[in-house]
């Protein structure tokens, strides 16, 4: 598995530890540091999503609970007339 955070420094904090030990747990990883320009940073979708996930706290979620159940309208919507 290989993911990259994107963080200020000011955020690294319990939080963060504890989700790399459940991401991570029962294997060795390897952390490498490096500063990003501001300038090469684009704002795109997927980096939304990245740092949704970073701020994301796995522990509040418990595992048996599906936390995506009522996000879908199951209603039949509209009328379509042919």
């Amino acid at each position: 598995m290989y993911t990259v955070y994107k963080l200020d420094p000011a955020d690294l904090n319990e939080n963060f530890l504890q989700a790399l030990k459940l991401l991570f747990s029962g294997k060795t990883i390897e952390i490498a540091v490096r500063e990003v320009e501001a300038a090469n940073e684009t704002h795109d979708i997927w980096q939304a999503i990245e740092r949704f996930r970073q701020q994301m706290n796995p522990a509040d979620y418990p595992d048996n609970e599906d936390i995506f159940a009522d996000v879908r309208d199951r209603s039949a919507g509209r009328e379509v007339v042919l």
